[in-house]
C-alpha cells in the first residue's frame, strides 16, 4: 500500500486499458468501488474483472441510472392538515419519529445501492439543508427524493427543482423573500456554494437583483409546513439587472440567465468538487489544466448532464492511477458501510442495527440530513481527531464486528475460506483478509507482519511448522475475528 498525501498523480484523463505492467485486478476493482459506492463484497471482484474497466463502469452507473426510485411512505406528500384523516397524528414526537424514519432510509440506501447512495451523499453535502432548522418530516423525505432523482440527471434541473424544495426554501430562508423585504441568503448561496464559488463571476449588486427575481415562493397551500406556493402578490415585478440582463425576471429566468452567461465557471467550479471528493483532496494547476477543465468542457458540452462527467472520470487512467489510492480518509459512513459491504457477513436485521448507525455516526460527525453548515462537511482530514479515531476503531470491533458474531460465529471462517480459496496457508490467508478489507496490504510491513501473527496467536507454531493448520482448525473463525478486528485498529485502515 502506498500512501499519498499530496497529489502527484500525472496520469491523463484517457480510458485506463490494462496493460501487462498495468493489469485490471482485484486492487483497482476495489478502488473504484470505495470511491464510487461503498466498497464490494470478494465474491463480486471476479465478475468485474471479466469485463472490461470500461464496460464495468458503465454497467455501475447504469446500474444506479436504472434504480427505481425509493417507495415513499404513505405521509410524504401529506399536509400536516392532512395527518388525522390518514391515520396519523401531527406532533412533535411523531415528527422526529419521521425525520428518524427518513434519515434511516437514507442510510439503508447508502448499504444497499452503494453507487447511487454515494452519489446521493455527495450532492446531499453540496445543495445542504438542515432538517433540524426545518423541523419538518415531510419537507425532509421530498428533499431525499430530490436528491435521489437528479443525482445521475442534470446539474440545471437539479438547481431549479432543489431550490423550489420546500426544504431548501425554508433552510435558506427563500420563504421570507417577499417584494419590498428581499432576503438575500439563498441568492448568495446559490452563486457562492452551489454552483459558481466563492467571488467567482458574481458582484452584490447580482446577489441582491436575483433575490428580487426569486421572490414569492412563501405562501403555505393549507397551514404551516405544508406546501410551499408562488405567491405573485409577493413578487417583486420590477425590473431587475443579473449578470448585466434587465428585465422582469423571475425563477426560471434566473436559472436560464445563470447557465446562460456563466456555463465555464460553473462547470469547473462542480467539476472540480467531484474531483476532490472523489479522486484526492487536493488539486494543483496541472490537474486543474489536464483533468478539471477537460470534464467541465465535457460537462457543458452534454448540456450539464452529470453521467458524461462521471463516466470519463471513472473510466480514466488519472482515477485508476496508482498514486489515486488511499489520499481520502473515510467519511463516518465510508468507515461503517464499507465495513458492512466488504465483510458480506450477515449482520441481522437492519431495523435492530439502523439506531446505532445513525447514532455512530453522528457521534463521528456526520449526522445524515444535518451538515454543520450550509457549506456541508468539510470532510478528509477533518474527520479525524484524537477522540474520533479511537471510538471509530472501537465501534467497528466492538458493535459492527459482533452484530456478526452474534448472528453467525461460523460465517468468519467461511469468509476467509471464500476469499482464500480454502488455503492451508496461513499467510495466504491473513494476506487475503488484509486485501480484502484493505484493498492492499498495509503502509507498513511490520503492521502486515504483526497482523500474520495475531492470526496465528490462538493456534500453537508447530501446527504451522508442520503444515497440519487448517481453516478446519477449532479455533479458526475466532482467528478471523482477531485479524480483522487488528485491521481496522490500523491508521492506514482510515483511507480510500
Amino acid at each position: 500500500m502506498i500512501i499519498n498525501f499530496l497529489s502527484c498523480n500525472t496520469s491523463p484523463l484517457t480510458v485506463f486499458v490494462p496493460s501487462t505492467e498495468n493489469p485490471w485486478d482485484a486492487i483497482k476493482v476495489r478502488h473504484l468501488h470505495n470511491r464510487l459506492g461503498f466498497g464490494i463484497e470478494t465474491s463480486l471482484i471476479t465478475n468485474a474483472l471479466g469485463k472490461s474497466p470500461d464496460a464495468y463502469v458503465d454497467e455501475l452507473i447504469d446500474a444506479a441510472i436504472n434504480l427505481a426510485p425509493t417507495v415513499s411512505p404513505a405521509w410524504t406528500p401529506l399536509d400536516p392538515v392532512d395527518y388525522a384523516a390518514n391515520g396519523y397524528t401531527y406532533g412533535e414526537d411523531e415528527n422526529d419519529e419521521l425525520v428518524d424514519e427518513t434519515q434511516y432510509t437514507f442510510i439503508k440506501e447508502l448499504i444497499d445501492n452503494g453507487v447511487r447512495g454515494r452519489l446521493m451523499l455527495f450532492w446531499h453535502n453540496h445543495l445542504v439543508t438542515e432538517a433540524n432548522e426545518y423541523k419538518f418530516a415531510g419537507y425532509a423525505f421530498r428533499y431525499f427524493l430530490t436528491l435521489q432523482r437528479n443525482c445521475v440527471g442534470n446539474f440545471k434541473t437539479f438547481i431549479s427543482e432543489m431550490g423550489q424544495e420546500e426544504a431548501m426554501l425554508k433552510f435558506l430562508n427563500g420563504f421570507e423573500n417577499t417584494a419590498g423585504s428581499p432576503n438575500e441568503n439563498y441568492a448568495r448561496e446559490l452563486y457562492e456554494l452551489f454552483t459558481l464559488g466563492e467571488g467567482n463571476g458574481y458582484t452584490e449588486d447580482d446577489i441582491v437583483e436575483t433575490s428580487r427575481a426569486l421572490t414569492g415562493y412563501n405562501e403555505y397551500a393549507n397551514g404551516d409546513n405544508s406546501r410551499i406556493l408562488f405567491n405573485e402578490a409577493a413578487f417583486d415585478t420590477d425590473d431587475k439587472t443579473i449578470f448585466g440582463q434587465t428585465g422582469n425576471w423571475g425563477y426560471d429566468d434566473v436559472m436560464n440567465i445563470l447557465f446562460d452567461q456563466k456555463p465555464e465557471l460553473i462547470a469547473r467550479f462542480i467539476c472540480e468538487k467531484i474531483y476532490l471528493n472523489f479522486v484526492s483532496p487536493e488539486v494543483d494547476d496541472e490537474i486543474h489544466q489536464n483533468i478539471i477543465n477537460p470534464l467541465a468542457d465535457i460537462f457543458i458540452a452534454n448540456n450539464f448532464d452529470i453521467v458524461p462527467v462521471l463516466r470519463t472520470l471513472f473510466k480514466s487512467e488519472h482515477f485508476f492511477d496508482e498514486k489515486a489510492r488511499n489520499v481520502i480518509v473515510k467519511s463516518p459512513f465510508d468507515l461503517i458501510v464499507q465495513f458492512i459491504t466488504t465483510t458480506g457477513f450477515n449482520f441481522g436485521d437492519y431495523d435492530i442495527n439502523k439506531e446505532s448507525i445513525k447514532y455512530a455516526s453522528r457521534v463521528f460527525g456526520q449526522n445524515i440530513l444535518n451538515p454543520p453548515t450550509v457549506a456541508g462537511w468539510e470532510g478528509d482530514r477533518n474527520w479525524i481527531n484524537s477522540g474520533t479515531i479511537t471510538f471509530r476503531t472501537a465501534y467497528l470491533c466492538k458493535d459492527v464486528l459482533y452484530w456478526a458474531w452474534e448472528e453467525d460465529e461460523e460465517q468468519f471462517r467461511q469468509f476467509a475460506i471464500n476469499i482464500s480459496g480454502n488455503s492451508n496457508d496461513a499467510d495466504v490467508v491473513s494476506k487475503d483478509i488484509f486485501e480484502a478489507l484493505m484493498g492492499e496490504i498495509p503502509y507498513t510491513l511490520n503492521d502486515f507482519e504483526t497482523g500474520i501473527d495475531i492470526f496465528k496467536s490462538r493456534v500453537p507454531s508447530n501446527y504451522f511448522e508442520d503444515n497440519i493448520w487448517t481453516l478446519g482448525f477449532e479455533a479458526a473463525h475466532l482467528q478471523v475475528r482477531d485479524l480483522i478486528e487488528y485491521i481496522v485498529s490500523l491508521p492506514d485502515y482510515q483511507l480510500k
